[in-house]
């Protein structure tokens, strides 16, 4: 079984793009999810090749700034709407944000690790204090997980560059799935839309996406 993906070699910030920064190896999932979860021992089908993989062991790279910047800060917001005690009602706007920015952080966390990329590079930047406008994200709830933590990715070639795109990420978070996508690759029967943000009546519900 591997333990530490498939993570490419270090580089320029992903989400910054900014080669002058001390660099770090980010798990792609939180220690305090992966304890959460209980998911120190789960493993992926999503693997190289179909071999297993350790989801707490995923690291990309990413600069220090970054690091123990805004991706913490957002990791703080993320726990505090995911693990609420209850979820009933309107989903305020503010919180549509930050699940989105979590789920497409950690998109673009997974794409990179795979030696692809989600959507447009030049974009991501917009991450530290907003989306990219290049992406949507979908949002559902499943009563009874396969499994607490799970992520799959969508990839395809890109002939022209001669390298993968990932033409979306799905990401499950206890009962939580996010299905993060370049804008309009998307058919229906993913989830609720989080983003772009259309109406400020999107409310918590169960539905069953297709993974």
């Amino acid at each position: 079984m591997m333990s530490l993906s498939y993570a490419r070699g270090m580089g320029p910030c992903v989400f910054c793009r900014r080669a002058d920064r001390p660099m770090t190896r980010e798990h792609v999932f939180a220690h305090w999810l992966v304890i959460k979860v209980h998911g120190g021992r789960l493993v992926t089908s999503d693997g190289p090749a179909g071999t297993p993989l350790r989801i707490a062991g995923v690291v990309a790279g990413v600069c220090a700034d970054c690091n123990a910047g805004w991706m913490s800060s957002l990791e703080v917001g993320f726990r505090r709407i995911a693990f609420v005690r209850t979820r009933t009602g309107i989903v305020p706007a503010p919180d549509r944000v930050t699940v989105s920015r979590w789920f497409t952080k950690t998109a673009v966390l997974l794409a990179d690790a795979s030696g692809a990329a989600l959507g447009d590079p030049a974009g991501h930047p917009k991450l530290v204090a907003g989306m990219p406008d290049d992406i949507e994200v979908y949002v559902a709830r499943r009563r009874r997980p396969p499994q607490r933590l799970d992520f799959h990715l969508n990839l395809e070639p890109d002939h022209e560059r001669d390298a993968r795109q990932v033409r979306s990420v799905v990401i499950s978070v206890d009962d939580l799935v996010g299905h993060v996508a370049v804008r309009g690759t998307l058919a229906s029967g993913h989830g609720s839309r989080l983003w772009p943000l259309r109406t400020h009546a999107l409310r918590w519900v169960i539905t069953s996406p297709r993974l």
